[in-house]
């Protein structure tokens, strides 16, 4: 694996600290040369109109322009060269329209403007925005890191930046590629995702400009989605039946990029679609669609983007011969697996496998909800994924800047523009902490959550309890699936009733933070939750926030025959209050049911949704519920790892019963047929060892941190 630890050197985006407030910045940086440098190259994106001087030549001018905020863009007046002697690089910068702010990406309220730049030379000169750069009246601050929302990855970056703003995004090779086929171009898969493309070119492809750039977007997927939409309009009225053709399958879906040589003597350019099915790739009108100029002698690269299939259309002089090398390498955060399980049950095995790498791959540069699709920090979508992370993986940096990220949403507005998304980030905090016991993190973030707290009690009645009470009438977003008005207020104050006990014992353990919440606990009825028309969620929700009594839930967990409509996320929470109940068996049929659907439709990574029926196109059998049109849902989602969890809990036995592992329970079960299972789960106090087997129907077991061992609750 390549990882390129470099963060430092790679731009920030920087302003001056009053951000939006100060429309007129002028950021410098002084530097000294003890030698002469050439080979000079400046880039910059950028938010408003900026004037570049180097001491005082004017080197470059942009007007403002959305284009200046997705794409590096050469400064064109720089010197052939520098003597030795004392510089000022100066960027003087005049912004009339900040990056659009809506209530869903409220959280990003303070990257509505910024700049973003490196000058290079010779003789190891690089100089790159960061706080060390001044901003009139001091010192600039980094708005956000490379690679974060609203920005995004931008074009034309050096190959390097892949490592991302933190530093920690690797790249691999990737393996096993397979050729589905080739019209007129010789393909040869070699190693290390190398493949040599010859063949001759059946004349260029004219493409117009797309206008999605001339707009700013709340989102970088969103300019993406735009873009590939107008791509892939002028793609359908193309005559392509001349042009050299391939399709490739990657080994499992991954987030890729392209480095694409042209070891030929003419230009030649790609239009390429990405897909995570071959239903989306020759069906789906916002199919990713892109195209790749690269100049004779050179080499060229796409951004990293999330896909299982790859379509190449090859342009080039008519009749002229190309040889092209294709290099596919997949990214993602620098992972290292510490939680594992092995069993003698193979599809127990294979969720468990397709689960874990779909958690790797989710690890961007954020604990993103799917890497085709929205590639964002979603509160609820991280609730889940974040109970995967602490049965994996050994360290948790992606989970805590994403924790932070969405943190910064202002009082007055809710995570993601959904209130339950708030009341999920704060069970996220809760739940860091009983994990991990980290309390620096926790102390770190007081501030967010003393303000996300305030806001949400803000919303509350403090006689009854009842959060929104205004809101009865009103739709609350729990989940895909379809839920009634009343159905879906009811779960919202379940899961209110659920963070608010959580956060009283998170201030039960750790004081210092001055949390307060003292209001009743709202009263709610089993029939609020248990109905025959309801959503699975609903009940399902009922049962965990205890507002459905033990003996209602025992009665609606052994009547429940598993249907659509469902989800990943209500299938998971279904399979936990079956054990919860002590149902394993129950609890691992619906695993088997839902997720074995999913690997029996080929999945190689787990899905948003799900539907049981059989459908010819998985596509639209997922986007039949309550949002999007046809090929909407991802097939790629984090919260669908959580199978994971499961394993770790019921199979392999192991949970903490207090915060950091300071008690654990040992409980294996021999589930699914099992006669026997081992395994690793990662803790404050040591990697978990776990083995056991079943002797004569008895079952032998152990489990140790280090040298010490376990025996049923320690």
């Amino acid at each position: 694996m390549n990882i390129h630890r470099q963060a430092e050197k790679i731009p920030s985006w920087i302003w001056h600290r009053e951000r939006e407030g100060r429309r007129h910045v002028v950021l410098e940086k002084s530097f000294v040369l003890h030698a002469a440098v050439e080979q000079l190259e400046m880039r910059i994106a950028c938010t408003g109109e900026a004037e570049i001087r180097l001491n005082d030549a004017v080197i470059g001018h942009f007007p403002e322009h959305a284009r200046h905020t997705s794409t590096f863009y050469p400064v064109a007046g720089l010197p052939g060269g520098l003597e030795p002697g004392a510089y000022t690089l100066r960027i003087e910068l005049r912004n009339t329209e900040p990056m659009p702010m809506h209530p869903i990406n409220m959280h990003l309220h303070d990257r509505s403007v910024g700049c973003i730049a490196y000058l290079s030379g010779s003789e190891g000169l690089w100089l790159a925005t960061d706080d060390t750069w001044e901003a009139g009246d001091g010192p600039a601050e980094v708005v956000c890191v490379w690679g974060e929302e609203p920005f995004g990855d931008l074009d034309h970056a050096p190959l390097w930046f892949i490592a991302g703003g933190y530093g920690d995004i690797a790249v691999e090779p990737v393996q096993g590629i397979r050729v589905i086929s080739a019209a007129g171009v010789e393909a040869v898969s070699g190693i290390d995702g190398v493949i040599q493309m010859n063949g001759t070119a059946g004349g260029r492809i004219v493409l117009d400009e797309v206008e999605s750039r001339n707009e700013r977007h709340i989102f970088y997927h969103l300019l993406k989605q735009g873009e590939w939409k107008e791509r892939r309009t002028q793609q359908k009225e193309l005559d392509l039946s001349r042009m050299p053709e391939l399709l490739l399958e990657l080994p499992h879906e991954l987030n890729v990029r392209m480095q694409v040589t042209n070891h030929g003597d003419s230009e030649i350019g790609l239009l390429w679609n990405g897909a995570e099915s071959l239903q989306e790739l020759r069906h789906y009108d916002g199919c990713m669609t892109e195209w790749l100029a690269i100049p004779p002698g050179s080499l060229s690269a796409t951004n990293p983007q999330g896909m299982r299939y790859v379509q190449i259309y090859v342009s080039g002089d008519d009749g002229g011969t190309f040889h092209i090398e294709l290099r596919l390498e997949a990214a993602g955060a620098a992972l290292n697996q510490v939680g594992q399980l092995q069993t003698d049950n193979d599809l127990m095995q294979r969720i468990y496998d397709v689960s874990v790498h779909t958690s790797r791959v989710c690890h961007q540069i954020g604990l993103w909800d799917g890497i085709k699709r929205d590639r964002l920090n979603w509160a609820y979508d991280i609730y889940l994924a974040a109970k995967t992370e602490y049965s994996l993986w050994d360290d948790y940096s992606v989970l805590k800047r994403s924790l932070r990220e969405l943190g910064r949403t202002p009082y007055g507005y809710w995570m993601n523009n959904l209130p339950s998304y708030t009341l999920w980030w704060l069970s996220s905090i809760w739940d860091y902490y009983f994990e991990t016991g980290d309390r620096e993190f926790v102390w770190e973030i007081r501030e967010e959550l003393q303000r996300h707290i305030a806001w949400v009690k803000a919303n509350a009645d403090p006689c009854s309890g009842i959060f929104m009470p205004d809101a009865r009438e009103a739709h609350s977003f729990i989940e895909w699936s379809p839920m009634g008005t009343s159905e879906s207020w009811a779960c919202l104050n379940a899961i209110y009733g659920m963070t608010k006990s959580q956060m009283k014992q998170l201030a039960d353990h750790m004081p210092e933070l001055g949390l307060q919440w003292d209001e009743p606990q709202a009263e709610l009825k089993e029939e609020q939750f248990i109905g025959p028309s309801y959503a699975l969620l609903t009940s399902v929700i009922g049962i965990k926030s205890g507002y459905v009594g033990e003996d209602s839930a025992r009665r609606f967990l052994l009547d429940y025959r598993l249907g659509d409509p469902l989800t990943p996320l209500s299938a998971y929470w279904l399979a936990e209050c079956y054990s919860e109940y002590g149902m394993h068996e129950r609890a691992w049929a619906v695993i088997a049911t839902v997720w074995g659907t999913m690997l029996d439709a080929g999945a190689t990574t787990f899905w948003e949704g799900i539907r049981l029926a059989p459908s010819s196109d998985i596509h639209h059998a997922l986007t039949t519920y309550t949002a999007y049109d046809s090929y909407r849902m991802s097939l790629c989602h984090s919260w669908s790892s959580t199978p994971v969890v499961w394993f770790a809990r019921y199979v392999l036995g192991i949970r903490a019963l207090e915060p950091g592992y300071a008690r654990i329970a040992f409980e294996p079960h021999a589930i699914g047929g099992l006669t026997a299972a081992r395994g690793v789960i990662p803790s404050p106090k040591g990697l978990i060892k776990v083995e056991w087997k079943l002797e004569d129907g008895r079952m032998i077991k152990s489990a140790r941190i280090g040298e010490a061992e376990l025996a049923g609750r320690a």
